[in-house]
């Protein structure tokens, strides 16, 4: 092997050794001598960006990677493991461990395809289903796989259960249903959710639960690893279980004080639904800049360039703001203002929030106005900003009657 620079080479021994100490234990000398040798590519080819990051995470994005494209996941190979257990041995958190798992296989062009990485049983297959692809090649068209999901008869009893229980008016009584629910069907997401409402359990406990509900959720949709669930079953209408047990643990994180891992939580759901129509985008930017986490913040606003909603569009002036392009600060606030002028109101104290949001809020709205302020109002507490938007908005006001 080459020689490593002094900066970065005892930060490869501490991958590989975390490696080969994780492979003695769980995998074999198979998978323990490619893991090596991605790491020995990826520091020889990627030294800058081997320089940044903990050597665990890496270490663990190197294994996971591997592992995705030689269903190390799946339970009917061997060796096998649960990713979520592969985390916890290198220490990571879900989220961490697949990014950097996904920034393993961009940089080394990481796929099925690629027989460089594979095991050599995983070879054999891969090698036999490109001869089987290459004799259908003039019926492709026609063999296209339908993405099919089969769920359990109990699972249907249960969420029609679990329907009544959010119809009741009373913790108790949705508190009956939800545990009648579970009798049925472990897995009932909901039903945690519900039974995290009791005004008697402490924050830990109610995390306890709505974790419970998050993989409840995991075990329906038969997903153990998020990287490597197929693409198809977020978008049926039965991952909206998933995605709002994982809203529902994302705020109850930020109001505990968790706002890391609430961030994660949020990043989790964009990242997985595409429609985003529970609107964490909204939650997410917010949370972005009270954190003062600009990087993210800037990707997330360019992501959703062309959203018309209030808190995408004033979370931009924020932003702006506060990182000194004020400027192009003034000309998001412009477009702010005219895309809904109800929110200054708000901003600079000339309205209150009612006790009782609106529930529905149409974009433009007052409504809209008075939801966005219930959760961004903490961003603009800086007396100066709160200035600067009264100059402005005279500014536009009276351009707009001149």
């Amino acid at each position: 092997m080459q020689e490593l620079s002094n900066v970065i080479a005892s930060k490869y021994e501490e991958i590989i050794n975390k490696i080969k100490s994780f492979s003695n234990e769980y995998l074999n000398e198979e998978y323990e001598n490619i893991c090596v040798k991605a790491t020995e590519t990826l520091f020889f080819n990627n030294e800058d960006k081997l320089k940044k990051g903990k050597s665990f995470s890496w270490a663990v994005g190197i294994v996971h990677a591997i592992g995705t494209v030689n269903n190390l996941f799946d339970s009917k190979e061997e060796p096998y493991i649960k990713a979520v257990d592969l985390y916890k041995e290198f220490g990571v958190s879900s989220s961490t461990g697949s990014s950097k798992s996904k920034e393993v296989k961009n940089l080394l062009n990481l796929s099925k395809e690629n027989t460089k990485w594979l095991i050599e049983k995983e070879k054999s297959i891969q090698e036999a289903a490109f001869t089987v692809d290459s004799e259908k090649k003039v019926n492709k068209e026609a063999e296209k796989e339908i993405f099919k999901f089969d769920i359990k008869e109990e699972y249907l009893v249960a969420q029609n259960i679990i329907e009544n229980a959010w119809k009741q008016k009373n913790y108790k009584n949705k508190a009956k249903y939800a545990k009648e629910a579970l009798e049925i069907y472990a897995d009932c997401s909901d039903a945690y959710i519900i039974l995290s409402k009791d005004s008697n359990l402490n924050n830990v406990q109610k995390k306890e639960l709505l974790e419970k509900a998050v993989q409840s959720a995991k075990n329906v949709l038969k997903i153990d690893d998020l990287e490597a669930a197929p693409t198809e079953i977020f978008k049926l209408k039965i991952s909206e279980l998933f995605f709002g047990a994982k809203y529902t643990l994302a705020v109850h994180l930020w109001e505990s004080g968790e706002k890391e891992a609430a961030i994660e939580n949020a990043i989790d759901i964009l990242k997985y639904n595409e429609y985003d129509n529970l609107m964490v985008r909204n939650l997410l930017a917010n949370w972005l800049l009270i954190e003062e986490r600009y990087v993210q913040l800037k990707d997330l606003l360019e992501k959703y360039e062309k959203d018309n909603s209030a808190t995408i569009n004033y979370s931009r002036v924020a932003f702006l703001y506060k990182t000194n392009e004020i400027k192009a600060a003034e000309n998001a606030l412009r477009r702010a203002y005219n895309r809904n002028p109800f929110v200054i109101q708000y901003i600079v104290k000339q309205k209150r929030i009612p006790s009782t949001l609106p529930y529905i809020a149409r974009f433009g709205s007052e409504e809209e106005a008075i939801r966005y302020a219930s959760l961004g109002l903490e961003v603009w507490k800086d007396p100066k900003m709160i200035q600067w938007i009264k100059e402005k908005k005279k500014d536009f006001d009276i351009i707009k009657f001149s």
